[in-house]
């Protein structure tokens, strides 16, 4: 890289010292490996749904020129004497002392007398937005730049030279001292701005906002890989290593390095989400049975649209909302360029029977384009989920001669990074998170901007979680992300809520004028299978499904108890005589542990709620699934005891339900665990789905155990 002045290859970007050997990497080689790894992960890692978002304001080769601008320029902010001067990180004096006598040499001048009193003032970052800003920059340009360390500046730093003016040029006051690092900032600007296509400053556009977030989102993750020496911390797979000091930039390939890394790093396949075909059932392809009448008109509303946004899936436990989900994920992401999922829910229980079958979906279609795809499990103890850490490596599946498709994890995607994951199943809060201030918010958005976004069990969430669900909603509009979400019990206010935040985020505050043209009556339709679908702006819904169910409907045996504990168990245990599987779901821990303390040693027992251990939750769990689930070998007599754990997502199946006093919404959905699989053999007794309500005294009086803390009255 001989066009660099000496100047220029004499500073540093990194240092260290390991294992006795003093090590370096030049700033313009971290400059074209990062402007690099940019331009790779724009063109090769971007779905074509965000690079479609990215162009829209401008066009596709001017956001091609900015984002190798952004890639080459992040960190010139390091091109200042405040971060050149930064002593080793292990106090390695020497080191300090031969990057310093190098600056030198090149021909600035008494750094070994340099002693700054503000050089924190001025952070890299904060000083690459400066220096952005003086040559002309625009700048919502420069504020990506400032942000990419994951924390943006509340507002431009008009005023940050000046003030600090030594932190940049040495000297407040001496022009013989400021003259070369005058002279080496204007080099690498006026490079990154050639190097991308600009003949000046003034050619680089502004950025809306959401362009601005994915931006930074892009440029904060190309900086991270660019700035790992190994894959994983494995010294046998480099991607971009340090050198020593005897090494100089004109040593150093930047090319080969890049491409090597890039061989490396890139173990994902791309999912190229298939048309569905018009000839045959996809539900019968994916799980061997013909759809049902709403699952298939849904499927044919869905593939209608022309410009899809978000998708209510109102429906009935046990209908097949999940299948319907991820057809409707295989279409959404065909239709707007996203290759990925995410799959959010209440739950750490409903997230690990959702991964289950999240898995199975992406195996099969994984298998259908012989490709290796990633999948995240995403909930503080996804280590204890044995279907999770199962799965191989990606790493060493990518490393054998087989040809067939595979489910994988990718372990660089990690701790922040996880939501990149492209495939991803977790807790509602990684999606909740959007909408609140954090660190390296730009690497979630960037994440979520790719994907088709499911959310189950929507109403599960309170008025704060809701708050939360309508922001992070919002920015999914602005992104144009596609949004599945699914529930038995919505109220029609939430569902017009969550339409609005959609509509509000994807055309701003002209979405007002855009619900006078909706059709008369949308807001209170009372249907029951209901699709409300956002095709552009316009509102559709769909009340009527013509067909046969195979599902036969169900009479509830409806009976409100008011025992105590004793009794209860016993009149329990008279009804199991015969034998089947009863459920009791209550409000608290102490009343679950309770009864379960009742129940006779020689009546089996299961009992499930958030106070296990998490490797024991885990194993209870998958015992669940494994004896009353949907392909479980189901025991001849069973007592599961439980909390709200039980009443959402888990496709298990109860003959008789004792259930505590809750909000009706909450009892149907527990109810939704009575008689779920037809095709069982139940007992004589059990022949009709028996639904026992517990805790209420009289009109008005739900007890003092719990239930009216945990539920305030209406």
């Amino acid at each position: 890289m001989t066009e660099f002045s000496r100047l220029a290859q004499s500073l540093w970007a990194k240092k260290r010292s390991s294992d006795g050997q003093r090590l370096w990497l030049p700033l313009i080689v971290h400059l074209k490996d990062c402007e690099n790894t940019i331009n790779w992960l724009f063109n090769h890692w971007l779905s074509d749904g965000q690079r479609q978002q990215l162009a829209a304001a401008t066009s596709e080769e001017d956001v091609q020129k900015l984002v190798k601008f952004l890639g080459f320029i992040h960190d010139c902010g390091k091109a200042t004497p405040a971060f050149q001067m930064k002593p080793a990180y292990n106090g390695d004096n020497q080191l300090d002392q031969i990057l310093v006598e190098q600056l030198m040499r090149s021909g600035f001048k008494d750094l070994d007398v340099l002693n700054l009193s503000s050089a924190q003032r001025s952070p890299h970052a904060l000083a690459g937005e400066a220096i952005l800003t003086a040559y002309g920059v625009d700048s919502t340009v420069g504020a990506i730049v400032g942000g990419h360390h994951g924390k943006p500046e509340s507002e431009p730093p008009v005023h940050q030279i000046r003030d600090y003016t030594a932190n940049y040029f040495q000297s407040d006051n001496r022009p013989e001292l400021q003259v070369e690092w005058q002279q080496v900032q204007r080099e690498l600007v006026e490079y990154g701005l050639h190097s991308a296509g600009y003949q000046s400053a003034a050619e680089i556009p502004a950025i809306n906002q959401p362009e601005a977030v994915i931006l930074t989102g892009l440029l904060i993750m190309a900086d991270w890989l660019a700035s790992s020496e190994y894959f994983n911390e494995d010294t046998s797979k480099p991607l971009f290593p340090l050198v020593t000091t005897a090494q100089s930039v004109e040593t150093i390939d930047v090319q080969t390095r890049f491409q090597r890394a890039i061989m490396t790093w890139r173990l994902d396949d791309e999912w190229v989400p298939a048309p569905l075909s018009r000839d045959s059932d996809p539900y019968q392809l994916r799980w061997g049975f013909h759809a049902r009448p709403v699952q298939e008109a849904i499927t044919r509303a869905l593939g209608a649209t022309t410009d899809p946004g978000m998708a209510i899936i109102e429906a009935p436990m046990g209908l097949g909302k999940t299948e319907i989900a991820l057809i409707a994920v295989e279409q959404l992401a065909r239709m707007t360029g996203r290759d990925g999922v995410y799959m959010g829910l209440p739950t750490q229980a409903t997230t690990n029977a959702m991964f289950a079958r999240v898995n199975d979906w992406l195996a099969s279609v994984a298998d259908e384009q012989e490709a290796h795809l990633s999948i995240k499990l995403m909930h503080g103890k996804s280590q204890f989920n044995r279907t999770y850490t199962a799965l191989p490596n990606a790493s060493n599946v990518n490393s054998t001669d087989e040809h067939h498709g595979a489910v994988t994890l990718n372990s660089w995607f990690s701790g922040k990074k996880s939501i990149l994951t492209k495939f991803t199943v977790g807790t509602i809060d990684n999606l909740l998170l959007m909408g609140l201030k954090q660190k390296h918010l730009f690497l979630r958005h960037l994440g979520f901007s790719g994907k088709v976004v499911v959310i189950d069990e929507v109403h599960a969430y309170d008025a704060y979680m809701n708050a939360y669900l309508l922001r992070a909603i919002e920015w999914l509009g602005a992104y144009h992300v596609p949004i599945v979400i699914l529930s038995a019990t919505l109220p029609k206010i939430k569902r017009n809520q969550l339409l609005k935040a959609y509509l509000k985020g994807k055309y701003g505050r002209k979405f007002h004028q855009l619900l006078k043209l909706a059709p008369t009556g949308w807001e209170d339709t009372q249907a029951y299978p209901l699709l409300s679908v956002l095709d552009g702006p316009e509102i559709k819904q769909v009340t009527h499904f013509e067909g046969q169910s195979d599902q036969a409907p169900l009479t509830l045996a409806v009976e409100r108890t008011n025992q105590d504990d004793e009794d209860l168990i016993v009149s329990l245990l008279a009804q199991l005589d015969a034998g089947g599987v009863a459920g009791i779901i209550v409000n608290t821990v102490k009343r679950a542990q309770a009864l379960a303390a009742l129940i006779p040693a020689d009546v089996p027992l299961m009992v499930l709620h958030s106070a296990f251990l998490a490797p024991d939750r885990a194993q209870q769990e998958e015992k669940l699934q494994a004896a009353i689930g949907k392909h479980g070998q189901r025991p001849a007599k069973l007592v599961v005891i439980g909390t709200q754990v039980l009443e959402q997502s888990l496709d298990i199946d109860f003959d008789v339900l004792y259930t505590d006093i809750a909000p009706i919404d909450l009892i149907l959905q527990r109810a939704g665990r009575l008689h779920r699989h037809q095709t069982i053999i139940r007992p004589k007794q059990f022949q009709q789905p028996q639904l026992k309500v517990m805790g209420i005294k009289s009109f008005g009086d739900y007890g003092d155990d719990g239930n009216q803390k945990l539920w305030r009255l209406w």
